[in-house]
């Protein structure tokens, strides 16, 4: 499994309101694979710090970890505070969502996912030119306010590999969208029940498997060398 873990809170709409946080990993076969799970009061940075301690306790803290989440200040001051020698990583989406949003500029979004995903810090630097040329402000962000290091592949000190957005967390979220509205013991019970039937199912595929790959991976690499 590698060393990459999403975390975000989604809202909880029952009696009692609150916040589900939940970090998450993604396991050899490119599934989904939830390491923990928690209810706050709200998203602040002691309800953060609170988790990623729990957290920490689970998976250490190696300078060869990546925790990626949006670019909320109280998760990016909790993860600083819990987390030494772990790199953080800002959603990619979330970013692109910002750019949009913020400078009214669609157009250059093109440019934007040309020097997320370049390898090369040639390439890179005529992208962050071509965005300059037409929207300064925007280049002005990405490099200041959110900092090349948080979000391009070449520049990233980590090894986040090619997991940028949060997109499995958002699936978790999306998962739970009625059972948000649950009592919070009921909530847990339904995500309890749904990981037990994860790991079940997944434990009856590893099972019977021929092969030292999970089935995703040899998908994708046996033709190569057919």
């Amino acid at each position: 499994m590698r060393k990459v873990v999403r975390i975000d809170g989604t809202f909880l709409k029952g009696q009692y309101r609150g916040v589900l946080l939940v970090a998450t990993a993604q396991d050899g076969n490119g599934q989904c694979y939830p390491l923990a799970w928690g209810i706050v009061d709200s998203e602040n940075k002691d309800a953060w710090t609170w988790f990623l301690t729990q957290l920490k306790e689970i998976i250490g803290d190696t300078d060869e970890l990546v925790l990626i989440s949006d670019r909320a200040p109280s998760i990016k001051k909790a993860i600083f505070t819990v987390f030494e020698k772990a790199h953080h990583g800002a959603c990619v989406w979330h970013v692109a969502q910002n750019i949009k949003n913020k400078f009214k500029c669609a157009e250059i979004m093109g440019s934007y996912w040309s020097a997320v995903n370049t390898y090369r810090c040639e390439d890179f630097a005529g992208y962050m030119i071509e965005i300059s040329n037409r929207y300064p402000r925007v280049a002005e962000y990405l490099e200041n306010e959110v900092g090349f290091e948080k979000w391009s592949r070449c520049h990233y000190p980590g090894l986040r590999y090619n997991i940028t957005t949060m997109n499995m967390v958002e699936s978790l979220n999306s998962m739970l969208v009625n059972a948000r509205d649950f009592p919070y013991v009921a909530l847990l019970d339904v995500i309890q029940e749904k990981m037990s039937k994860w790991w079940n199912d997944r434990q009856i595929i590893a099972m019977a498997l021929t092969t030292p790959l999970t089935p995703s991976r040899e998908s994708q690499l046996r033709p190569r060398f057919a």
